[in-house]
């Protein structure tokens, strides 16, 4: 039998790729003059993070015969996805807020534009891993 690459591998490339990029864009937004001093949240970094990290490992086991105890790990990367969304928000909730009303300034708004775009991604990469998690990396093919 021969395994044959099914959607659902595509799907968990984007989601890894658009969690890594979300994650940088988080990295960066921390360096900004408006959030340098709110620091890095370790929650964040850690489950975007792992989150990638189950990602490449589900599709390097998938491509293979794939264990039993492989099928919690499209599960694992929804759920370390969404907790490290509602992290990255609930961090940055507060500074959107007041930018938006009282410290409308360029300065401010192009520091809130990158923890915008991260949001964004790390909540699209999240949707497409509960898409992903329906489906297989690959599938068996006879020939």
């Amino acid at each position: 039998m021969n395994r044959k690459i099914s959607a659902g591998l595509y799907f968990t490339c984007l989601a890894a790729i658009l969690a890594a990029i979300g994650c940088v864009f988080y990295l960066i937004n921390t360096k900004t003059a408006y959030f340098a001093g709110k620091g890095v949240s370790t929650p964040v970094v850690a489950c975007l993070a792992i989150a990638v990290i189950c990602a490449i490992v589900y599709i390097v086991v998938g491509l293979k015969d794939t264990p039993v105890w492989a099928d919690i790990l499209p599960i694992a990367t929804s759920a370390l996805l969404m907790a490290g969304l509602m992290n990255f928000a609930a961090a940055r909730i507060n500074g959107i807020a007041a930018i938006m009303t009282f410290e409308n300034n360029e300065s401010n708004m192009a520091d809130l534009k990158s923890a915008i775009i991260g949001i964004v991604l790390v909540a699209i990469a999240w949707i497409i891993s509960i898409i992903a998690s329906f489906m297989d990396v690959s599938r068996s093919v006879e020939k």
